[in-house]
C-alpha cells in the first residue's frame, strides 16, 4: 500500500521498509499508523511473525497489522529520522519527521522497547552507535554499559 510520498519495499535493515518517494520536512507527518484498538495485546507467540502493535496508554494496544497501515513498515533504527506521535484529534498515532528527510531514504523510528522487550528483538539498523538491541534511546546507555560489563573475562 503506498501513501503519497512513501512506498514499502525491501529494507537493508529488515523486512520490508517504508521508503519515501519525496523530500518531507522537519515536522510534516508521513503516514498514519492504522489499527484496530484492544484493550489486550493479542497472542503474538508465533516465532519469526512481525509484529506491528503498539501500546497507546496503559491497557490500550492499537494491533497495525492491517494493509490499510502502510507506516507498520517503518523499521526501528538507533539514529531515526521520524518518530510516532498520537494526535489526540484523529485518535491515532502518526509518523512524523522530526529532521528533513531526502527522497528514497529509508523512514525510520524508535521503537522505544524496554530493556526486558530489548533481549529478544536484535538491531540490524546499522547505525554508527547501535547497541546490537532494539532499545529506547534513554535505555542504551545502560544497556551499553551492561554488556560491557557482562563479556567473557579470560
Amino acid at each position: 500500500m503506498s501513501v503519497t510520498g512513501t512506498e514499502s519495499k525491501p529494507s537493508p535493515i529488515s523486512g520490508l521498509g517504508l521508503f519515501a518517494t519525496r523530500a518531507f520536512a522537519t515536522g510534516e507527518r508521513i503516514a498514519p499508523y492504522n489499527g484496530v484498538l484492544l484493550n489486550s495485546p493479542p497472542d503474538v507467540s508465533t516465532p519469526g511473525q512481525p509484529t506491528y502493535l503498539l501500546e497507546i496508554s496503559p491497557g490500550l494496544w492499537l494491533d497495525g497489522s492491517t494493509p490499510a497501515n502502510p507506516a507498520r513498515h517503518a523499521n526501528h533504527s538507533c539514529l531515526p529520522n521520524s518518530e510516532l506521535i498520537l494526535d489526540t484529534a484523529v485518535g491515532h498515532p502518526w509518523l512524523v519527521a522530526f529532521r528533513p528527510i531526502a527522497a528514497h531514504e529509508e523512514i525510520t523510528f524508535d521503537y522505544g522497547f524496554s530493556l526486558a522487550e530489548s533481549l529478544f528483538h536484535p538491531c540490524k539498523c546499522g547505525a554508527k552507535d547501535c547497541v546490537g538491541k532494539i532499545i529506547s534511546s534513554p535505555l542504551r546507555p545502560a544497556l551499553r554499559r551492561h554488556l560491557r560489563f557482562s563479556r567473557r573475562r579470560d
